[in-house]
């Protein structure tokens, strides 16, 4: 009988490989380091486990904060404590009622599933809305692990990274940027992912997968079936790039509900 790995059989050995060939690389102590996708509370009790990707996070748990936990051999405490924004419900902070934003489409995609066909806005008030508890039981994860080149600029922090070093750091990082371990540690049913700009040859590398490429949203709309798993992945663009399309969020999610 093969046994159930759990998140940290999986992290914690690519997290020590990772800072075992980076500690000498001396990116800067504040430099945003490895973000690892994680679940809310209420996931392992859901009746259908779901899973959110977008493209990277603006900012996360520090260099120094990683090698801490690397020289105090207690990585195992790195995979469970970056869960804990997202279940503080960090992101109604973050969004700020964002037309457009990555935790809009989310939040109201989840709960449009659970019946909830009304939502005024997804930041700081949400957290009075009747509907905050229907937003506990799902998965977050990102299709690069570190923050990309473009993500820092647009923060103004690309100006103090040694370019030569982000990219040893961004290579090195690679190892995490593969669906397959959040298939394994986390087993989901739906995967939504909206970052078209992705390598899906490279996110899905070690996976057994057939996709259907659909003409929807201006021929960025993908549904990729994992016959092995029997999980449903829903591929198409992040909502900040939505508007230079033409198209609403509510647009993208009445589209989308159309597969699920």
């Amino acid at each position: 009988m093969t046994t159930q790995r759990t998140p940290v059989d999986i992290f914690k050995p690519l997290l020590e490989q990772f800072c075992n060939e980076t500690k000498d690389i001396n990116i800067g102590d504040d430099f945003p380091s490895i973000f690892l996708p994680h679940v809310m509370n209420g996931y392992e009790t859901a009746k259908k486990k779901i899973f959110y990707f977008g493209q990277d996070t603006a900012g996360w748990t520090s260099t120094k904060e990683l090698m801490q936990k690397y020289s105090d051999n207690a990585l195992s405490e790195y995979v469970f404590e970056t869960s804990e924004w997202i279940n503080e419900n960090g992101f109604l902070d973050y969004n700020e009622n964002k037309a457009y934003g990555f935790w809009t489409l989310v939040a109201k995609l989840h709960l449009r599933m659970k019946g909830v066909t009304k939502v005024n806005g997804i930041g700081r008030a949400f957290y009075e809305d009747e509907n905050l508890q229907l937003l506990d039981d799902f998965g977050y994860g990102n299709t690069n692990s570190i923050e990309m080149q473009e993500s820092l600029l647009r923060r103004n922090k690309w100006d103090h990274i040694d370019p030569t070093k982000y990219r040893m750091i961004k290579d090195k990082s690679k190892i995490f940027d593969k669906l397959k371990h959040t298939i394994e540690a986390y087993h989901p049913d739906l995967i939504f992912i909206f970052n078209w700009g992705c390598n899906e040859k490279l996110f899905l590398e070690g996976l057994n997968y057939e996709i259907e490429k659909y003409e929807h949203i201006k021929n960025h709309f993908w549904v990729v079936n994992l016959p092995d798993t029997q999980t449903k992945i829903i591929w198409t663009i992040h909502p900040n790039n939505l508007k230079f399309l033409g198209y609403r969020v509510d647009e993208l999610i009445d589209k989308i509900l159309d597969f699920v």
